[in-house]
């Protein structure tokens, strides 16, 4: 990974003009300008400069961000913000690093989440909770309405990943992320289902998590060893390294930044490959809306837009930040959930009876808002869960 003054040039550009205070999600919440790139930027430039030190106080400030990017989007010399703030994180984590392997917490700890998760469903423990803790006030009970929003399964798994395997003439490695290995397939079973009848080979591989909380926390010796151990695991003669999280298509992207990698072009999310295809409800018409993620650089937008029996509606802010991303929802809850209430308070108005998204942590954030607000009655769906349960495909 790169250094801070790599990016001096990056940060002498920043004119302190303000226009990303505008649009930072978290400055909204917070009135903070230091949650603001350019103050942060400041900060760099005294440390660049020999004026300040890159101590903990100043890490203070580069976590409170949700690396969503939008101040990139709308400054005038495209700074990647997220970028830089992600160097400055490794470097001070080479200086001082964990006594523990990072990865090796969030591993044990997604173990720990999986065994749990099944036996909260075997006891049914998720209903029971929805039915005494639905619209209280209480933070510990609005935490485990969330954590129901894992637990509830609506597909079943297929054993069989396909049937007449000759008569396949592509192959697709399929990189099922965190969420479908430990905790919900729902979205997995999704994908597995829409390509039962296509002409692609559907291959499982052991693969790690993506590694994006350890990119995002600046973890540089952990993420590179997970990222080298899922590119060796990907076949040279695969078409395509297939997604269904918005997030783990751009961290399987920036692999290359980091190590030599030719796999960028063969990364495509499974609406890719589905997009040119008629795709119709079966049944009745449905109001639809979507959240577009973060990391989201396809246009699934149209893709939704263009299912047949449903009826569209633009939420106004559609694409801005959930509020949830990860680590950042665990260390500043409270500025998450407000952030994650005005997002939903923007579906809600929508009337909609889905909310559409292509990011497992984003279905997250959007549930936390809805919890928030009181109001749960619409229901969050990754795009592929949805046309799996209730659309049909014309092949």
């Amino acid at each position: 990974m790169k250094n801070l003054d790599d990016f001096e040039e990056d940060i002498y550009k920043c004119s302190r003009c303000g226009l990303c205070q505008t649009v930072c999600p978290v400055y909204k919440v917070t009135l903070n300008e230091c949650s603001v790139s350019r103050s942060k930027f400041n900060m760099l430039n005294g440390i660049i400069k020999g004026d300040l030190a890159l101590n903990k106080k100043i890490m203070e400030y580069m976590e409170l961000c949700l690396g969503c990017n939008a101040c990139k989007e709308f400054c005038p010399s495209s700074i990647d913000a997220r970028e830089i703030f992600t160097a400055v994180k490794a470097e001070y984590k080479r200086k001082k690093p964990a006594l523990i392997s990072p990865y090796l917490i969030f591993k044990i700890l997604l173990l720990f989440a999986g065994a749990g998760f099944s036996l909260y469903r075997l006891l049914r423990l998720d209903k029971i909770t929805n039915q005494i803790f639905r619209g209280t006030d209480k933070l510990l009970f609005k935490r485990i309405l969330l954590f129901n929003t894992l637990a509830k399964k609506n597909l079943k798994e297929k054993k069989k990943i396909s049937s007449s395997k000759n008569t396949k003439t592509k192959k697709a490695v399929f990189f099922k992320g965190c969420f479908n290995k430990y905790i919900n397939n729902d979205s997995e079973c999704a994908v597995k289902k829409i390509l039962k009848n296509t002409d692609i080979e559907l291959i499982e591989k052991p693969f790690e998590c993506c590694g994006i909380s350890l990119l995002s926390s600046g973890e540089e010796k952990d993420f590179l060893k997970v990222a080298g151990k899922n590119l060796s695991l990907i076949p040279e003669d695969c078409d395509y390294v297939l997604t269904d999280c918005a997030s783990c298509s751009y961290v399987l992207k920036s692999y290359e930044k980091y190590l030599p990698s030719n796999i960028t072009p063969k990364v495509v999310s499974i609406l890719d490959l589905i997009k040119d295809k008629t795709i119709s409800v079966t049944g009745k018409n449905i109001k639809i809306t979507a959240h577009k993620p973060c990391h989201e650089d396809s246009d699934f937008i149209t893709l939704i837009k263009n299912i047949k029996g449903t009826d569209y509606i633009e939420a106004e802010n559609f694409d801005k930040c959930c509020g949830f991303s990860g680590k950042f929802a665990l260390t500043h809850q409270k500025i998450s959930r407000e952030i994650s209430k005005r997002k939903a308070q923007d579906m809600i108005k929508t009337g909609a009876e889905f909310i559409l998204t292509n990011c497992p942590a984003c279905k997250l954030g959007l549930n936390q808002g809805l919890i928030e607000t009181g109001n749960c009655e619409q229901t969050v769906m990754n795009v592929v869960e949805f046309i799996a349960q209730y659309c049909r495909i014309e092949q």
